[in-house]
């Protein structure tokens, strides 16, 4: 006599597939003070990173949940054949032998293998949600990567293109330290020139009198700059903003998810 397990297990397994201290400063926007010509950007559309992860997601839960009322299904052919083929054998053979007990058992058995197998399809349904909810989380990470690469790329060709860019990164530094009465301005000798050209308009943006010496680092980066005052040393490098930007992106992607 043929199991109900045996049939429900056999459906089941052909459907499976097996330096220095650093005072932070807030966040610089990039934009030019002056209207500097803009480079054509370098976009990425995060659109379709996150439409084309949520189609894959929802083919997941789809095929999961086509899987699992396919098993639910096959259960209940199971159920229809069992009481159709082998329940009349069962009663025959307990009114036969007086055995009550021998229905009564082989209902039960149906009864658990159909549990078990309800349980089963439930178990992939919630699998295939966990999977989702894994591939939306790192699909967001992976879009915010790669917007702050194109932010990098873009800057950097601003930089090499524009001596404005750059200065319009001092002047946002200078503005950070226009309380001190001393400040020293460094920055590579390739900008130094450039720089201290606009020294006067630089002293402007002081609102008292304040000493301003503007000296070139050879050992800096070729974009980076840092003022020291009284206070210590504020860091104005592209990097370094570009590396707090992402960590408050992170933060506030992480702190959604909790």
């Amino acid at each position: 006599m043929t199991s109900l397990s045996r049939i429900i297990k056999s459906s089941l397994a052909s459907q499976q597939v097996s330096e220095d201290r650093t005072i932070k400063i807030r966040t610089f926007n990039f934009q030019q003070d002056e209207t500097v010509e803009e480079a054509e950007p370098e976009t990425i559309n995060s659109s379709v990173f996150t439409e084309q992860a949520r189609m894959e997601a929802e083919q997941i839960i789809e095929q999961a949940n086509q899987k699992a009322w396919d098993i639910l299904e096959e259960a209940k052919n199971s159920q229809k054949r069992w009481e159709q083929e082998e329940r009349p054998l069962v009663l025959n053979a307990a009114r036969d032998e007086g055995f009550q007990a021998g229905y009564d058992a082989g209902r039960q058995q149906g009864y658990e293998e159909m549990a078990e197998s309800i349980a089963f399809a439930k178990d992939i349904i919630q699998s295939s949600k966990n999977d989702y909810r894994i591939k939306v989380e790192s699909s967001e990470r992976t879009i915010l990567e790669l917007g702050l690469m194109v932010a990098e790329r873009i800057l950097g060709h601003r930089l090499e293109d524009s001596e404005d860019t750059f200065y319009s990164i001092v002047k946002r530094a200078i503005r950070e330290a226009r309380e001190y009465e001393e400040v020293q301005l460094h920055v590579n000798p390739i900008h130094y020139g450039f720089i201290l050209s606009q020294k006067d308009e630089l002293e402007g943006i002081f609102p008292r009198q304040t000493d301003l010496y503007i000296y070139p680092d050879e050992q800096m980066e070729k974009h980076s700059c840092y003022i020291e005052s009284s206070s210590g040393r504020i860091n104005a490098s592209v990097d370094s903003q570009l590396h707090e930007i992402k960590q408050k992106l992170l933060e506030l992607l992480e702190g959604e998810d909790q």
